[in-house]
């Protein structure tokens, strides 16, 4: 597991709260709740694993559904 650092704007603090609140989820911290989130959005935008050749670049580039920046 990697661990991740950095911070949200108290607008979007609230906005986490909100959710957790209206979700619940009261057993989980906001930091739990936060990454339980950025997990499903992570997954809706990459449902499929994905695989890298060795420059880095996604092989897989199929299974992304989120918007294309070129």
């Amino acid at each position: 597991m990697v661990e991740f650092n950095f911070y949200l704007s108290h607008e979007d603090t609230d906005r986490l709260f909100a959710i957790k609140k209206l979700q619940g989820r009261d057993e989980l911290t906001g930091n739990d709740f936060a990454r339980l989130l950025l997990e499903k959005e992570l997954y809706r935008l990459f449902p499929g694993c994905p695989e890298f050749d060795e420059a880095g670049e996604v092989l897989n580039k199929e299974r992304y559904r989120g918007p294309n920046q070129n």
